[in-house]
């Protein structure tokens, strides 16, 4: 559908959000997942529901979720036919105005797994013989960005991904352009270096102890800190005490600044 200039202008656009959230465990990725409306969960992290289950007021912002976890009692490619199952359900009840936030959590997980899919059903070998290592990792970086771009992305709601973060080893600063930034999402393959870049926002949570059993939870929304964290959105550095509706809070401060209105979802 097309959306002309004056549509956005004047808020007859409706604001959605499509976020990557990295961070290391426990610095909240889950927690803020969970702060965006009406959501279809799409569970790859084990026991990432707990967070829901201790915090009434996030199970409150849930409309369904299902969880995708490799098993004994599930062959893996059936996991995966499931998880097709469910995101095309996410869509669809997006269209019927049902769900209005696709949250994936966790893709760390998600590019794991399918590494253990390659490994029983797409396994590459060389002429000697041997696992290509090589060439499976070039079939789990295309799947991974054919499946962010269709399955994610498309999404007419809000997206939100959860990713862990990573340092980088020698070999991969190496090809960097900016050496000073050592901290990337964790994704197994080259697929982490591109996967910023299809999201309107890359940020990075951070959690600082204050005193016993007192902690702040940040987001960090421009680089810095040695982590590429980008958007689109005109956020600031820091977000504090970070959620769906303080994002949305600092996009209308950011727009009336620029003199421009910010529809919300």
């Amino acid at each position: 559908m097309m959306i002309t200039a004056d549509q956005i202008r004047t808020g007859q656009a409706r604001q959605t959000l499509k976020i990557l959230s990295n961070g290391g465990s426990g610095t909240g990725k889950t927690y803020l997942g969970f702060t965006f409306p009406k959501i279809a969960y799409i569970g790859t992290e084990p026991n990432g529901l707990d967070t829901a289950r201790s915090n009434p007021t996030l199970l409150d912002n849930l409309v369904w979720a299902e969880e995708f976890i490799p098993s004994m009692g599930e062959d893996i490619k059936a996991t995966f036919e499931r998880m097709e199952t469910a995101i095309a359900k996410a869509h669809a009840d997006q269209a019927k105005g049902e769900v209005e936030t696709l949250f994936l959590d966790n893709f760390t997980y998600l590019a794991e797994n399918r590494w253990i899919y390659l490994g029983k059903y797409e396994l590459l070998r060389t002429s000697s013989g041997v696992t290509d290592t090589r060439g499976m990792y070039g079939i789990l970086s295309r799947w991974l960005y054919n499946f962010t771009l269709t399955r994610l992305l498309s999404f007419k709601g809000n997206v939100v991904v959860s990713c862990h973060e990573q340092t980088e080893g020698d070999e991969a600063m190496e090809a960097k352009t900016d050496k000073s930034m050592t901290i990337a999402p964790a994704i197994l393959g080259g697929f982490r270096d591109k996967v910023a870049g299809m999201f309107s926002a890359s940020i990075y949570l951070e959690k600082k102890r204050l005193s016993e059993n007192k902690y702040r939870y940040s987001a960090r929304c421009q680089a810095g800190n040695q982590r590429a964290a980008k958007n689109r959105y005109n956020l600031p550095e820091i977000v504090e005490d970070v959620n769906y509706r303080k994002i949305i809070d600092s996009i209308g401060q950011a727009n009336l600044i620029n003199g421009a209105k910010s529809p919300t979802t």
